[in-house]
């Protein structure tokens, strides 16, 4: 009976432990709130939402619920959430302006507003978002305005610049340009006063990887990461630094592979030279690194010169050398690549093998309800341009059923209009 009783406490008290690590929510109305926040001395923390809303309840389930939501909005708020559809609810969101949802205002606790977030944030962002409403942080503006007195203080420019991607995709038209211009002209001048040299640390390299995303022939950035490459390997991990710089330069080598500049395959020499304990830690199956990259490259090369054969070529090899390393986006990219510089327009043969890669694309657990749709999609095409129309229908099908699980409702529309008409095309 003890062990029961011992048992039945313990279960308890851990409910308990977890529902206290979230967000309280205060249930009465937002005048009984209100004056709570004031016999307390906080703030309102106010969540305007609907029943129909699907953000608004993915913020109620999964980000209220946390932790660290809990314990800072339960330490500093009242926080209470308030129907918009409610009859009772209608003056209150006219007065603070809701115009969508999910709308989240900071009050103080004499009713003005402080702040608010619209649209669904995650827990980091709206944790951050009630301390600048409470004055523990400071806000981008506050933060530009500091900038502006101290243009020499390099902490001040480094939490500006990344800050800054998060608060201009919250501004619209003229503010939005006013912004991007602004931290456009910052990074250039943060990189001359602070110097590569200094920039080996974690929040510097979280700067470059947001702002230096291309490289170049000559690119001092690039060059100098290389050469001290086990440093920032050592600093910020091997994994981290490996993926920025091997995207860096793949990136470069397709755009002059598009291009048509044979200097191509000069860049290449570096896969193997100065980089090539950069590419150390990429497998290719079968082939080796130079090998891989060489042939994607080559791929591209005779792609953008509309030389099929040796494109299809170039792929294939390249895809029975990575075997069972083959991942989704080895078979997916080429065919979205095709697509493009063919605009939609290519040989029967070529329609054929893309239908082959299709097919192993699709035996991927990864797919996702998206990429499976547009997957589908194209083997219509593919089995509509070799004459198999029965088939085509088939995939269509296929597609308009797999395009129901797409989350977000405006893509799943505008999927599914295209395939109703590639239905009628048939």
């Amino acid at each position: 009976m003890k062990k029961t009783f011992y048992l039945m406490v313990f279960l308890i008290l851990g409910v308990l432990g977890n529902l206290s690590a979230q967000m309280t929510l205060f249930k009465g109305t937002f005048d009984e709130a209100l004056q709570k926040a004031q016999q307390e001395k906080k703030n309102l923390f106010v969540d305007f939402f609907a029943e129909w809303c699907g953000p608004c309840k993915m913020m109620a389930t999964e980000i209220f619920t946390q932790k660290e939501v809990g314990e800072f909005f339960n330490a500093h708020f009242v926080c209470i959430q308030v129907d918009v559809d409610a009859k009772e609810n209608k003056d209150i969101a006219k007065k603070y302006n809701v115009t969508a949802l999910p709308t989240m205002v900071f009050i103080s606790r004499d009713g003005k507003e402080m702040r608010r977030v619209q649209g669904a944030a995650p827990a980091e962002s709206l944790i951050k978002e009630a301390k600048i409403a409470t004055g523990e942080e400071l806000s981008f503006e506050q933060l530009y305005e500091k900038y502006k007195k101290k243009k020499n203080d390099l902490d001040v420019q480094q939490q500006l610049l990344i800050e800054a991607p998060a608060f201009i995709a919250t501004q619209e038209g003229y503010n939005q340009q006013k912004w991007g211009t602004r931290i456009e002209s910052l990074f250039p001048e943060y990189l001359k006063n602070k110097k590569i040299e200094n920039m080996v640390n974690e929040g510097d390299f979280l700067v470059l990887t947001m702002y230096h995303r291309t490289t170049s022939k000559e690119d001092p950035i690039f060059d100098y990461m290389a050469q001290n490459y086990p440093k920032f390997a050592k600093e910020i991990g091997k994994d981290n630094v490996a993926r920025y710089l091997v995207s860096l330069n793949n990136s470069y080598v397709i755009q002059l592979c598009q291009k048509g500049d044979l200097n191509y395959k000069k860049r290449l020499e570096r896969v193997n030279g100065d980089l090539k304990d950069v590419y150390a830690g990429f497998s290719f199956g079968n082939l080796s690194v130079l090998d891989a990259i060489t042939l994607l490259a080559d791929a591209t090369y005779s792609l953008y010169r509309h030389d099929e054969n040796t494109f299809f070529e170039k792929m294939d090899t390249y895809l029975d050398g990575k075997g069972d390393k083959a991942e989704l986006n080895d078979y997916f990219q080429p065919l979205q690549d095709i697509a493009v510089v063919y605009e939609g327009k290519l040989s029967e043969n070529a329609y054929r093998r893309c239908i082959n890669w299709i097919a192993k694309a699709l035996t991927f657990d990864n797919v996702g309800a998206s990429n499976r749709t547009r997957l589908l999609m194209m083997m219509g095409d593919c089995l509509k341009n070799t004459g198999d129309n029965a088939k085509a229908k088939q995939s269509y099908n296929q597609a308009f059923l797999a395009s129901a699980q797409i989350k977000n409702k405006m893509e799943m529309q505008q999927l599914q209009q295209a395939i109703q008409q590639s239905l009628q095309g048939l």
